[in-house]
Formats: C-alpha cells, sequence, structure tokens
C-alpha cells in the first residue's frame, strides 16, 4: 500500500485522499462548496483531471466509519453527483459499502471503496507519476557522481589530492548500482517503451532492492510512502558524503 489503508480518522483519511489525487496529477482540494440547484454543498474531497480532454470532475465522500455503509448515504451521495455535474463519485470507507448500498450502485459513475482499494485502483499511476519521478529527483546528483563519465565531476576530481582521488573511487564502487538504479526509475519519462511495472508489493520490491544493492540498502518501510522517504533519505546521506569530500556541491546551480 501507498499508506496505511486505516487512517485514524475521517480528517486523515480525507487528507490522504486528497494528497493521493494530487500525487497522480489532479488538481484536489478538502471540503470544497459547490453550486446546486438547492444551495450549495460541501464535499469531502473534489479533483478534477485538467489533463483530460474534458477536465473529469471526481467527488469523494469520505467515511471513517467502523461499520458498512447504507444505501441511504449512497442515496444523498447519488444526489450530490446529479446536482454538481461530476463525472465520478468515490464513497471511500474502512469497511466498504453495505450489499444493497452496493448493489445500487452497479451501472453507475459511483463507486463504494476502502482506502486500501482506493490505493490498489490508482497504485501504477502513482507509482509511474509520482514514486518513480521523487527517487530519480532525488538520486540524480548521486548518478552524477558515480557515472563513469561525467565532465563536470571529472575537472573536480582532478583538483583532488591522490588518497581524496582513492576516496572517491572506493565510494563510486559502493553507490554506482543505487546512484543508477534509482536514476532510472523515472525512465518512463524519456523513453516509456522501457519502463518497469509497479512492484506487486512492498516486500518483493525491498528484497528486489537488497539483493542488488546489498545488507546497506534493506529498507524497513512497511508502506510505499515511508519507503519513498527512507530511499530519498539515503541518496541525501550518500550526495553529502560526496559533497564533502569534494568540498561542497559540484553540481549545484550547474550551468
Amino acid at each position: 500500500m501507498i499508506d496505511d489503508p486505516l487512517p485514524q480518522d475521517w480528517r486523515e483519511l480525507q487528507a490522504g485522499v486528497c494528497r493521493l489525487f494530487r500525487e497522480i496529477g489532479l488538481t484536489a482540494e478538502v471540503e470544497v462548496p459547490l453550486k446546486t440547484p438547492r444551495g450549495k454543498v460541501t464535499v469531502d474531497v473534489f479533483a478534477v483531471d485538467n489533463e483530460s480532454v474534458d477536465k473529469i470532475q471526481y467527488i469523494v465522500e469520505c467515511k471513517n466509519w467502523d461499520a458498512t455503509i447504507p444505501q441511504a448515504v449512497v442515496h444523498a451521495f447519488t444526489t450530490v453527483m446529479h446536482e454538481t455535474g461530476a463525472n465520478l463519485g468515490f464513497i471511500v470507507s474502512k469497511h466498504g459499502l453495505q450489499p444493497g448500498a452496493t448493489m445500487y450502485t452497479e451501472n453507475t459513475n459511483i463507486k463504494g471503496l476502502t482506502y486500501q482499494q482506493l490505493q490498489q485502483r490508482y497504485f501504477n499511476v502513482w507509482w509511474q507519476r509520482y514514486f518513480c519521478i521523487q527517487v530519480a529527483a532525488a538520486a540524480d546528483a548521486v548518478n552524477k557522481y558515480v557515472e563513469p563519465i561525467n565532465s563536470r565531476r571529472d575537472r573536480f576530481l582532478k583538483a583532488l589530492r591522490s588518497n581524496d582521488i582513492d576516496s572517491f573511487h572506493e565510494l563510486q564502487r559502493r553507490y554506482a548500482r543505487f546512484g543508477k538504479l534509482m536514476w532510472l526509475e523515472d525512465i518512463r519519462t524519456t523513453f516509456p517503451q522501457y519502463a518497469r511495472d509497479s512492484p506487486p508489493d512492498i516486500e518483493q520490491y525491498k528484497s528486489y532492492l537488497t539483493e542488488l544493492l546489498g545488507e546497506e540498502f534493506a529498507f524497513d518501510a512497511t508502506h510505499f510512502r515511508s519507503l519513498l522517504a527512507q530511499i530519498c533519505s539515503k541518496a541525501q546521506e550518500i550526495e553529502e558524503i560526496f559533497n564533502t569530500l569534494f568540498g561542497r556541491n559540484i553540481f549545484h546551480h550547474e550551468a
């Protein structure tokens, strides 16, 4: 999962849904007042896909209840959908809809999902549009330090003392795979035909990283968002090691 599928309260659920939509490229806000023929109604999350031809609009009702959602809630939400003209509606809850409510939503533009199911629905898009881009950006400087040929780095490398040059080559060997692997996670932006599928689960992806990179990269995150933070933190740590060796960030404000 991207995040903990069981938020502490409805506000945390609401914020998580909004954040997810923003990270996959939508414009999203919480508690948005919308006009209806009967006045105004405030929706938990309102999102717009500005990249779509028709500016597809999403409305989300967040219910962090300890019970399944009854049909009456779906009826009320149907009215909101109809009167606001939204294209797609989600009722996101802890335990999903009651059977009658689920049957009512069949063949409609309303879907009842748990927070876990919502994350699964959009995980591949989130992976490509957010996770991969973030880790590649975090590893950019590391990759420049460790790649076999970098004319800017090599100019600064020549100015180092011989023992520091030896230290650099040791670090380069140690972190070359990490820098390149993380930087290439966003290969889809430049070469979409070479993009990898998103991993089926976090444990497999962590095992993949450890197998390729070694125990130094055995992360302990339980959700992909915390794993993203750990990878970015590790990239920053490695970048600082190189910065210290060279006396500064030699790629800062690179021409």
